[in-house]
């Protein structure tokens, strides 16, 4: 009636940690009602599992601990919200790390914000429930809890983009990165990405065969490659600014540019094939449950996957020209159902 959105508590997920988020901000926003109705259904029913946990609520580090949450859980979210994108900029990820990383520092301060948010809800909380919150509480909780956790949080951040110097010299490939061609930086520029790249992926001398008398297409040749950026820097400078998906894609479809920069192309291909997310195969492997279900087990595989292109590929709105299109499409054959 109100339109208000509905406040229910999420079950947090073993397999879907983002649900985590969602579990703790519903409790959090809720704390006071979950608190008020487990209490009255213990006096009516004497539930020993309401009275479980309303104790565990209760507690003064199980209330600290919730709002603590609630704040370092939607950094880390909005991260891997960012990393799950279909076509996420890989310059972006140091940056993003970086910021996160940042953004977690600030939930050890006294006067973090999720602190102050604790103190001003002191009051509402004293009210059903016998916990006092003090300035001095709060500060051993961070001290011997927060810190701790955080750390091990940040730690555990910086292990998983270990390499993310490496993805992030990918960007020198972005058109609009590249400086004009009559300015002091041009012709450096992005020579030391490429020797960061090259450290990783490249060899001196190209790998041999077998029979030792070819040399093998695949290898990438560091003295060969360090040439063709050269004169792939001043392509890139005269190209319109477009984006760095397509000049990667561009780069490996364009046979004239394949032929030319043959290690330009092979870094660019590498760049595509870097597997930033398992989001992507998790999400089709879900719909494909939602679409073939026990009582349309059936369903042939040629037009399973024609739904499962619907169901991932569709956007979530469509324009009236794009339905207009497809009514027309759906209508070229005699239909049993007229649209």
């Amino acid at each position: 009636m109100l339109d208000l959105p509905e406040l229910k508590v999420v079950k947090p997920s073993d397999t879907r940690w983002l649900s985590h988020e969602r579990c703790v901000k519903a409790v959090k926003a809720s704390y006071s009602a979950i608190v008020t109705a487990l209490n009255n259904i213990y006096e009516q029913t004497h539930a020993p599992e309401a009275l479980g946990i309303s104790k565990a609520l209760c507690r003064p580090s199980t209330l600290v601990a919730i709002y603590l949450l609630d704040y370092v859980l939607p950094q880390v979210a909005k991260l891997s919200r960012a990393l799950q994108t279909e076509r996420i900029d890989l310059t972006a990820i140091t940056p993003l790390v970086d910021a996160t990383l940042n953004t977690l520092d600030d939930a050890m301060l006294p006067a973090a914000n999720w602190v102050l948010e604790l103190m001003d809800a002191k009051n509402e909380i004293e009210e059903v429930t016998d916990i006092t919150l003090t300035t001095e509480s709060i500060a051993t909780f961070q001290g011997q809890v927060a810190e701790p956790f955080i750390r091990m949080l940040k730690a555990n951040i910086s292990s998983r983009f270990i390499s993310q110097d490496i993805v992030s010299s990918f960007g020198i490939f972005d058109p609009k990165k590249v400086p004009a061609a009559d300015s002091s930086d041009f012709h450096t520029y992005g020579e030391d990405l490429i020797n960061v790249l090259l450290a990783h992926y490249g060899a001196e001398l190209p790998a041999k065969t077998a029979g030792g008398d070819e040399y093998t297409k695949e290898a990438l040749i560091s003295c060969e490659t360090r040439e063709e950026w050269k004169t792939f820097r001043s392509y890139l400078s005269k190209k319109p600014k477009g984006n760095l998906h397509l000049q990667l894609k561009e780069l490996t479809t364009s046979d004239m540019l394949s032929e030319i920069f043959p290690n330009i192309s092979t870094l660019a291909n590498i760049c595509l094939s870097i597997p930033v997310s398992t989001a992507s195969v998790e999400r089709s492997f879900s719909k494909m449950k939602l679409i073939k279900t026990r009582i349309r087990n059936r369903i042939g595989q040629s037009q399973l996957s024609y739904l499962m292109k619907i169901a991932m590929e569709t956007p979530e709105t469509l324009s009236s020209t794009q339905l207009n299109d497809i009514i027309t499409v759906w209508n070229k054959k005699p239909r049993r159902i007229a649209v």
